[in-house]
């Protein structure tokens, strides 16, 4: 069952420069109980993609001027603003500049019960109680009347994580959940994560630059690219059979533990200036395969050789991409 459906969305900003259109036609689906990623380097298009899920494009200079985005069959762009945070919540990636600083934690969790269920003040502190237990934050019933700033990183997070699930979503969304959070505590939220994902059989969108952190978690994946989709997939075929050279670079920039610790292998340039795209393939001048057609005609989404019909790849010359790297 498809929960949410996200078509040839297109979502525009206006600046001092020009029109930058940040998600340039994105389409993909995300099943009921399923982990979908979204992958890509800073500038691809994840977090506005999310926004506009969550009808939070910042206005008034952005704004979605194109496709649609349908949740469990209504539409999102003209659905009333209580479905999203009822049904739909989104833990952010900066749990310190979410949180207000001048309230406590336990009072700013249980608001969510007093606004929406119409809950006493007892009622929402025993609430947010019980979610602070359920996060992981130890001493819970000592920390509710701490502030935001006497909690560490990886505690403001579960901060997060609860409010975000105080009234059981359906569809959870991690923009870059462990961003600035060591490597033992990064693999701790998302166990959390994915436990909590288990206990409410909600579906998850992780977004994230971090390939490492989906790795084990992820059931499918979708790259983005100066606001584009260019590859999606199983987790496992796209990690073992990545048909894009921008998909195949990123995995090469990831240091492998059982392999040889040489230097990294970054991809080479940066990503494009959204005012002043290349013609044709956006990855175009950072690609080693791109040829005159590739600066000629952006490449569509299509499935890949010899792969199935799910791993699919907007790319001219994918089968040079899959006999280098395989």
């Amino acid at each position: 069952m498809v929960l949410l459906s996200v078509r040839d969305l297109r979502v525009e900003f206006a600046t001092s420069g020009g029109v930058v259109t940040a998600v340039d036609g994105a389409s993909f689906d995300v099943g009921a109980g399923e982990t979908v990623a979204l992958l890509g380097e800073s500038g691809s298009g994840k977090s506005v993609t999310a926004q506009a899920i969550l009808g939070i494009v910042p206005k008034p200079a952005g704004r979605v001027t194109g496709g649609s985005i349908s949740y469990d069959g209504r539409d999102l762009l003209t659905a009333a603003k209580g479905l999203r945070g009822r049904e739909i919540a989104m833990v952010f990636q900066d749990p310190l500049s979410s949180l207000n600083p001048v309230f406590r934690v336990g009072a700013q969790i249980g608001e969510m019960f007093r606004r929406h269920r119409g809950a006493s003040r007892r009622e929402a502190r025993a609430a947010a109680l019980d979610l602070m237990k359920r996060v992981g934050i130890p001493a819970a019933s000592k920390r509710l009347d701490d502030y935001p700033h006497q909690f560490s990183g990886g505690m403001r997070q579960r901060v997060m994580i609860a409010m975000a699930l105080a009234l059981s979503p359906r569809l959870l969304i991690a923009d870059e959940p462990t961003t600035a959070l060591d490597v033992t505590v990064q693999a701790q939220i998302m166990d959390l994560l994915t436990r909590l994902q288990a206990e409410e059989g909600m579906s998850l969108v992780l977004i994230t630059h971090d390939l490492g952190v989906v790795a084990g978690v992820a059931d499918r994946v979708i790259l983005m690219y100066a606001g584009r989709v260019v590859e999606t997939g199983s987790l496992r075929e796209v990690y073992e059979h990545s048909g894009h050279p921008y998909t195949s670079g990123l995995m090469a920039s990831v240091p492998a533990l059982d392999g040889p610790r040489d230097r990294l292998v970054p991809i080479q340039g940066a990503p494009p200036d959204l005012l002043a795209l290349p013609s044709g393939c956006s990855f175009r001048p950072r690609c080693q395969y791109a040829d005159e057609q590739c600066a000629e005609a952006e490449p569509v989404l299509r499935q890949l050789p010899d792969r199935p019909s799910t791993h699919q790849a907007a790319c001219h010359h994918p089968e040079g991409v899959l006999t280098d790297v395989h």
